[in-house]
């Protein structure tokens, strides 16, 4: 059995990638959150909210609700201000744990050192701190899965930056430089990868309930993605990031490149700065990855669709 923590600023795609990962039977030691998406308090009421949906009790850890340096701001317009679009949910049970994300995540990695995998969908600020606090989880997290940066320099929050990273670049220069295992996958690759409209009109005619959870949440997003982006679809950067982490057959092309990351209060802060000529002599320090196979991706979600 693998076993995973998943990194979250809770809104509709990080919902379904802990959803991908319970599908394919994968043990979560716990649910850490972050600042990002919207409100921190409503990620924390979406990842309970959303454990609540699918019966499971798994600890949701709360963590650092800014970035270690800069300022940032969240991004109700792309998911509603509730991250599911503009409906705000709360869950009717379970509560978070008192214990801090940075804690958990030592402890954890503690308890499975060499098994763990960190699956970061989120800006990473909670990997970066429980780093700093205790340097040997370098040694005990197993894989760290990363949906951030660019590739081509096509950013979402600025020209050139992707959303998670340019939230606490501090964080992702820490996290790149320190030596985890590293497999990154880039928002301008999987934005080649969106639910056409024949895909989504497909979803909606299922009649499971997770199908029908799908459409609902990821409606305002979708439409947002659509229109503003100018994306042919519903992009799905944590779900296609967990579908890799879980299943080799979903990756087309990877490489093993150095990412270093732009943390100047400049234009191009948060930008990924990948050296694919090796200029600088440093050794590889991520496998990135370039190409997925939608077919098998695609295949995979229909799967989680039809859990139940």
């Amino acid at each position: 059995m693998r076993h995973f923590i998943i990194d979250c600023d809770t809104a509709e795609d990080d919902i379904m990638s802990l959803f991908m990962l319970l599908r394919n039977n994968i043990d979560v030691q716990g649910i850490t959150i972050v600042e990002g998406n919207i409100s921190y308090e409503q990620e924390i009421n979406n990842a309970l909210w959303s454990l609540e949906f699918v019966g499971k009790d798994i600890p949701v850890y709360p963590g650092s609700d800014r970035p270690l340096v800069k300022q940032f701001r969240s991004v109700p317009e792309v998911h509603g201000k509730g991250g599911i679009g503009d409906e705000v949910v709360k869950p009717s049970k379970l509560k978070p744990q008192n214990k801090k994300a940075v804690d958990a995540i030592v402890e954890i990695a503690d308890r499975y050192a060499g098994e763990l995998e960190f699956l970061a969908i989120s800006p990473l600020t909670n990997l970066a701190l429980a780093y700093l606090k205790d340097k040997s989880v370098v040694e005990k997290i197993k894989k760290v899965w990363i949906m951030g940066g660019t590739v081509w320099g096509r950013g979402n929050i600025t020209p050139v930056a992707e959303y998670n990273i340019w939230v606490d670049p501090d964080s992702a220069k820490i996290v790149f430089n320190s030596g985890f295992d590293i497999t990154m996958v880039p928002w301008d690759v999987i934005v080649n990868y969106p639910i056409t409209d024949e895909e989504w009109e497909q979803i909606k005619t299922m009649k499971t309930k997770m199908a029908q959870f799908y459409v609902k949440i990821y409606t305002h997003y979708r439409k947002y993605s659509m229109e503003k982006e100018k994306i042919k679809g519903t992009p799905h950067p944590d779900l296609i990031t967990t579908s890799v982490a879980l299943n080799r057959n979903v990756v087309l092309k990877s490489e093993r490149q150095y990412v270093d990351i732009e943390n100047c209060d400049c234009l191009t802060r948060g930008m990924t700065v990948i050296d694919y000529l090796g200029i600088w002599g440093k050794e590889p320090n991520a496998e990135i990855i370039y190409e997925i196979n939608k077919k098998e991706f695609y295949s995979m979600l229909i799967d989680l669709l039809n859990w139940f």
